[in-house]
């Protein structure tokens, strides 16, 4: 068969016939399935709203971090976290803290005597 004698089209269109035939049959149980798993009341599809992090329960520390002076990107890889999704997380929940702050500088203050305090 050398691709275009009449056996190699019959065989051609035959399997094209044959993967035509499966995707539709795939088609109809996945749209049957899901058609008895509404039935049954459950929610289909990716929940709505935001959603949780696994960075939530690690905010205050985050904070404290932050407010250290720990680089974004070290936080992240600490965490477990890309990059740009711990800076979406942090404009998610609105946590802006600049090292120039006059707040930042007296928390990093009294963080730096609470340390000391638990050392000695």
């Amino acid at each position: 068969m050398n691709g275009r004698d009449m056996q190699s089209k019959i065989m051609r269109t035959f399997l094209g016939l044959f993967a035509e035939v499966e995707r539709d049959l795939i088609s109809a149980r996945t749209k049957e399935g899901l058609a008895a798993a509404r039935k049954k009341g459950v929610k289909l599809g990716r929940p709505k709203g935001p959603g949780k992090s696994k960075l939530d329960q690690h905010k205050d520390e985050i904070i404290n971090l932050l407010i250290l002076g720990v680089p974004k990107v070290k936080i992240a890889t600490k965490f477990g976290s890309s990059p740009v999704n711990f800076w979406n997380w942090l404009r998610k929940n609105n946590i802006k803290i600049k090292q120039d702050d006059v707040e930042v500088k007296l928390l990093r203050k009294r963080i730096d005597k609470y340390n000391r305090r638990k050392e000695e």
